[in-house]
Order: structure tokens, then sequence, then C-alpha cells
């Protein structure tokens, strides 16, 4: 039976990037060029902005309640209160860098981490220091897909700003005329069919049926599923394997995108 998509939605990691592109290139990069960054831009408006939230992360954590109501202790590192304080330039760095590295170490995905991190991404592809890597038929795909009126969004655990940023400086130079719109885990998490719901709702392009959702990872192809949304699931070389066959069994898989429009899945208009 043939189906008629007029949207995609897709994943980034594992599905048109690389799953190692974050880990060898995005994190290598905060790590190798935290100390300079702050020393460079000590004093500005945004990076104010960054320390006081790691500030503020950190108090949190100090007095987390638990949701049976008792105080929680997290073991997370200090970080001197940046304004209004008699501590040196130098021990509130030091005490940044140290919690960052934690935060990194413990693969945390904080907001307040997110926020410099994204700050620092930015200056980097900027400057030509990082590229977005997507796989070679992405472009062709997407080009090919436009044409048709089929619609790409992009829904990612990243922040859209870290989303825009890959896809603007990519190593295809900028795809974002491509895609009609992101989003992140702002509207819900990738696990929870709601979330899917809600990027339908929100994107109203056309009939529920017409929607296909494009991730690596099995348990968000799940939780799409629940949500009635066509699913499939990529299948690139270097994904770790997927444990549950039987699971794997029930769903689509496509190795590249290129072959993602088949008997199956074809465009709307066509």
């Amino acid at each position: 039976m043939s189906i008629n998509i007029h949207t995609v939605i897709l994943d980034i990691e594992g599905t048109t990037t690389p799953i190692s592109f974050v880990h060898t290139v995005l994190f290598p990069y905060i790590r190798g060029n935290l100390e300079k960054f702050l020393n460079e831009k000590w004093g500005s408006e945004e990076l104010n902005g960054d320390l006081q939230a790691l500030y503020q992360l950190y108090l949190d954590d100090k007095n987390s309640v638990t949701s049976q109501g008792n105080t929680q202790q997290f073991d997370t590192p200090e970080v001197l209160n940046p304004i209004g304080s008699d501590f040196s330039k130098e021990q509130i760095l030091e005490s940044v860098i140290r919690n960052v590295i934690y935060q990194m170490d413990k693969d945390r995905k904080s907001t307040a981490l997110k926020q410099l991190q994204g700050h620092m991404w930015k200056e980097g592809y900027e400057k030509e220091l990082i590229k977005g890597i997507v796989y070679n038929e992405i472009p062709k795909c997407f080009e090919t897909w436009k044409l048709n009126n089929c619609n790409i969004y992009i829904y990612s655990s990243g922040s859209i700003a870290a989303q825009k940023l890959l896809f603007g400086y990519s190593n295809f130079g900028s795809l974002l005329p491509y895609i009609k719109g992101h989003f992140d885990t702002t509207i819900g998490g990738k696990l929870e069919s709601s979330s899917y719901e809600k990027i339908v709702q929100s994107i109203n392009a056309g009939d529920k049926s017409g929607y296909l959702f494009v991730t690596d990872a099995i348990a968000e192809a799940k939780a799409a599923r629940e949500a009635s949304i066509n699913t499939c699931l990529s299948m690139r070389e270097e994904n770790p394997e997927i444990a549950d066959k039987q699971l794997l069994s029930t769903f689509d898989q496509v190795s590249s995108f290129d072959k993602l429009f088949n008997n199956k899945y074809n465009f709307k208009n066509n």
C-alpha cells in the first residue's frame, strides 16, 4: 500500500549526521577552547548571563528537592558567584571550568550548560573552526523533497539554535533554506508520544497520515508510532546495533535518504 507523504520530520544524530559528530567534533571543541573563550569574553553581557546561569544551576543542585519532598544533594562542583562577589576573575573562571567539564563528563544536558556551549559553537562555526557534518546524499535529497513540495522539519534533543548552526554551516554549505522548521525538547521529550502529537499540531500541514518521522533510536520510533505517525528507522553503518530484533522487524528501515521514497512512501503531489 502506497502512503503519500507531505512532511518529513528528521532526527539528527545517526539520521542526517554521523552519530560520532557530537563526541568527536563538538564536545572536543568545547574542551579545547573553554579557557580561551572565557578569557576573551570576560565582562561581556552574554558571558555574564552564561556564568549566572551556571551559578544558579549550582545553587539549585545544592538544595534540589525530590518528588518525595526530601532534600537531594548533587556533587556538582561549586561555581563561585560571578556577580557582586570578592572572588577574583581567575578564581571564578577556575570554578566555571571545573563545573563545565564535570557536567560534560557526566553527559549532563542542563540548560545552563547548553547555553554556554551554544555560544561557543556559534563562534566556532562563524570562524570556520568547526563545520556541521551531514551525510553525502542529504543536500540532493533535501533539494528533491523541496521540489516535490515535501516539508522538512528537524526534531532533536539538541537546542534549536544548535540545530540551525549545524545545518547553516554544514560541510555542504547552508541547508537551512530547505528546512521549514525546528523542534527541540522544549516541546516535549523524544520518548513521549505526546511530543509528536504536539509537533503535528504545530506544523498543521495536512492529514496526519502524511507525516513521516525518521530516527535511529527505536524508542523514539516507538513513541512516534504510538502517536500514529509513520515512522522509519535510520540504519546507518556506524549506528549502534539494535538489540531487540523482534521490535526492529516491525519498523520500516532505510540506510540512506535516497532510498526513503520508494514503493511505500511517495510524495503527496505525485
